[in-house]
């Protein structure tokens, strides 16, 4: 009676899953060790009356059939060999049946497409697309740090210009400007990272391919490392070359490990924060991107004021209290101690062609405590959002290379996977896809906004750059939803709500 119970809440209510790859990083942690990888609880009831909303992170089986590999060390394989055939054989070579974690994005009747890293959602009251916009407490878990003062002791990635100063004192940053033009301006870029702590291979360039480098412990708030005799830093790609030490904990071992080409992206959502200790005069926050665009906000011991694009101010006493401001999804916002003072809609600006920029400016000297910059999710250009046609011809040269064996099917099924997903996307069969429509970019435009069918959902990994996800093989079946996870409950130290 007890088992009988057991498995019917494992079955209805709530189910334990491991996470296996890192497509969710760092929201969760995925990992092929038993141990190593983030256990999270799974919420299979309330799905069942409240269905899966926007940005629900959601275990679903994988849409495309597989079967145990022949070769135990690939795992799975395509359930379709090359010729079309079925390869699960019952009782002997059952359906594996995948499950995968992702963040459901768009659902059923959403029209949209995907552009500069945000969701754009067509919009039925207003006629037109707009940001689709996450839930406080879901965006205040997407925060990432990319840079925190104090994090590591001598990564101070601050240069000032004539008449500026910048020096760490502490955990603190203390500026100064003797000019009116002088600036101290972030030297960080601000490239679409995604990285947990622990080892990475760092290669000094120029090396060749076969240089497997050494292995260094790194992560997005401490970058610096000592290599090969040398020290790096973990966002200089035009030094080093980065790898991940197993793709065992991507989705694919065919990832591509090398971070530099995975991670080419820049992001333009950022939030900058601190909390202003000292101030003497002025001091100016400028977040500014590229020649598009520039949200500047000055703080003196009367007030604040917020200039460049948006105009806006206010009295608030600012000396003691945390000062923010970001550019998130098509707003700027500006909050003091958490409470929020503007936010305001801008126009959207491409991040890769206006690199995003932070600089601080004034007149006089200020110390800032727990200074720190974090990004957003940044959904990068992959699968549909891509012309493939490179891709496509190199999988059917392959095929045509192979006469039999597991390599030819994996080719075969990425061709098949560009086709069907394209097909998807388009509303329309795969005959009648023309060559040019099979492999070009699609959902990336209002003029290419994808239409998502009755009962399918599209689903993505927070670790965009890296993650084997709806872009590569289209939308989910509903039937193929399991549940929504609601907490990490293993490792102990990794203990957190799901968001």
């Amino acid at each position: 009676f007890a088992f009988l119970v057991a498995m019917s809440i494992r079955h209805f209510a709530l189910e334990a899953f491991r996470i296996p790859t890192a497509s969710m990083e760092p929201m969760l942690y995925g990992d092929p060790g038993f141990f190593t990888g983030d256990n999270v609880v799974v919420d299979k009831l309330t799905r069942r009356f409240r269905g899966v909303q926007r940005w629900d992170v959601t275990v679903f089986q994988f849409p495309q059939p597989e079967v145990e590999s022949p070769n135990g060390s690939r795992g799975t394989k395509p359930a379709i060999d090359a010729d079309g055939e079925r390869l699960q054989r019952l009782f002997l070579r059952p359906l594996t049946y995948s499950n995968f974690v992702k963040r459901a994005i768009a659902l059923p009747g959403d029209r949209f497409y995907i552009a500069n890293g945000d969701l754009h959602l067509w919009d039925e009251t207003t006629h037109a697309f707009t940001v689709a916009r996450k839930p406080a407490r879901t965006q205040e878990a997407l925060w990432q740090p990319v840079l925190q003062h104090g994090a590591q002791a001598d990564y101070l990635p601050w240069e000032p210009s004539a008449g500026a100063t910048v020096a760490a004192a502490g955990e603190q940053l203390k500026l100064s400007f003797s000019a009116t033009d002088a600036a101290v301006r972030c030297t960080q870029p601000f490239s679409n990272v995604y990285l947990k702590p622990g080892p990475v291979r760092a290669v000094w360039l120029p090396a060749p391919e076969s240089d497997i480098g050494s292995i260094v412990e790194v992560s997005m708030v401490k970058p610096m490392f000592t290599a090969v005799g040398r020290t790096g830093n973990l966002w200089d790609f035009e030094h080093w070359r980065f790898l991940r030490l197993t793709t065992k904990d991507l989705d694919s071992t065919q990832h591509l490990p090398v971070l530099n080409d995975a991670m080419n992206e820049y992001v333009g959502d950022l939030r900058v924060s601190g909390t202003l200790t000292t101030l003497t005069g002025t001091l100016t926050l400028s977040l500014k991107q590229g020649s598009a665009a520039e949200y500047a906000l000055t703080v003196t011991d009367k007030g604040w004021a917020l200039g460049g694009t948006v105009s806006a101010s206010g009295g608030d006493a600012v000396i003691g209290k945390t000062v923010t401001l970001a550019h998130l999804d098509g707003q700027v916002i500006v909050t003091i101690d958490g409470v929020e003072k503007v936010r305001t809609s801008v126009p959207e600006v491409d991040p890769n062609a206006q690199r995003a920029r932070v600089t601080f400016t004034g007149a006089g000297s200020a110390t800032v405590a727990d200074l720190r910059i974090d990004r957003d999710v940044h959904y990068a250009n992959r699968g549909f959002l891509t012309d493939t046609s490179t891709e496509y011809r190199y999988w059917q040269n392959k095929v045509n290379s192979l006469t039999e064996g597991e390599d030819r099917d994996n080719a075969q099924n990425t061709i098949r996977s560009i086709e069907t997903t394209r097909a998807q996307m388009r509303g329309k069969p795969v005959e009648q896809l023309t060559l040019a429509e099979k492999t070009a970019r699609w959902g990336y435009s209002p003029d290419t906004a994808i239409t998502v069918p009755a009962g399918a959902y599209l689903m993505l990994g927070d670790n965009s750059p890296m993650s084997l996800d709806g872009r590569m093989w289209g939308f989910v079946p509903a039937e193929n939803l399991r549940g929504r996870a609601l907490a990490v409950l293993l490792p102990w130290t990794r203990w957190r709500i799901v968001r």
